[in-house]
C-alpha cells in the first residue's frame, strides 16, 4: 500500500464525512484494495488516482468542481470489483453510502456516488466534476507504452479465469468501442496530454489481441 495513504484517507473522511465510522470505512475498503485478486484495480489505482486529481488540481479549469467529493469518489469507485459482475460501480456507490450513513453532506455525498456510477460506462458528462473523475481514470490509457502494457498485463491477470480464446475477443471489443468515441476524454487538458498516446495504445493492443486466433466472449 502506498504510504500515508491510510492518513490521507482519514482526513478525507473528518472533512467530508466526520469522525465517525473511520475505522469500519477502511476496513470495508482494504477489504476490497487488499485483496491477493486485485492485480490493478487495488490501493495503488487509488493512490495514482488521488496524485493525478493533486496534480491538476490548480489548473484553472478545474477551480470549481468539489474536489472533496472527487476525491471520495476516487476512494471507493472499485471498492468492489468482482470480473464476473456487471454492477460493481452500483454496488461500491452503496458501500460509500452505508459507510457514510447520515453524518455526510447529503449533496457532496450524492456527487461521489454519482461520479461513481459514472465510471461504469464513461459516457459524456455534463457535471464538469464527474467529467474529471472520469478522465483521472482513464488517464492511464494515455501512459507511455511500457506503462500501458504493465497495466493491460494486470487487467489480463484480473481475469485468469477467462480462457485465452474469450479474452482476446471480449478485450479487443472493449478496446474498438473506445477507440469508436469521437472523444475519448471529456476535459480539455486531458484531452490535449493523453488523447493520441491513448488512442495509439488501444490500438495497438486490439491489433495484436485480433492477430491472435480467434474466441468469443468478454473483456474488460
Amino acid at each position: 500500500m502506498p504510504a500515508d495513504l491510510r492518513g490521507r484517507f482519514q482526513a478525507l473522511w473528518t472533512r467530508a464525512v466526520g469522525p465517525v465510522g473511520i475505522d469500519e470505512a477502511w476496513r470495508a475498503l482494504d477489504a476490497g484494495y487488499g485483496g491477493a485478486a486485485r492485480h490493478y484495480h487495488d490501493w495503488r489505482h487509488v493512490a495514482a488516482l488521488l496524485d493525478g486529481h493533486d496534480a491538476v488540481r490548480p489548473h484553472a479549469s478545474f477551480a470549481g468542481p468539489v474536489h472533496d467529493a472527487i476525491d471520495l469518489a476516487i476512494v471507493f469507485h472499485d471498492a468492489i470489483y468482482d470480473p464476473a459482475r456487471p454492477d460493481n460501480e452500483a454496488r461500491s456507490a452503496a458501500l460509500l453510502r452505508t459507510c457514510a450513513g447520515t453524518a455526510a453532506d447529503p449533496d457532496l455525498l450524492s456527487r461521489s456516488e454519482a461520479m461513481i456510477r459514472a465510471t461504469a460506462d464513461h459516457a459524456p458528462q455534463a457535471d464538469p466534476a464527474v467529467r474529471l473523475m472520469l478522465d483521472l481514470d482513464l488517464a492511464i490509457l494515455g501512459a507511455p507504452r511500457p506503462d500501458y502494457e504493465t497495466y493491460a498485463a494486470a487487467i489480463r491477470r484480473e481475469y485468469a479465469a477467462v480462457p485465452d480464446s474469450v479474452w482476446r475477443v471480449g478485450r479487443a471489443l472493449v478496446l474498438e468501442r473506445f477507440l469508436a468515441r469521437p472523444q475519448l476524454y471529456q476535459t480539455d487538458l486531458f484531452r490535449e496530454r493523453f488523447e493520441a498516446g491513448a488512442r495509439a495504445n488501444l490500438a495497438a493492443e486490439a491489433a495484436a489481441l485480433r492477430a491472435e486466433p480467434d474466441g468469443a466472449g468478454r473483456g474488460a
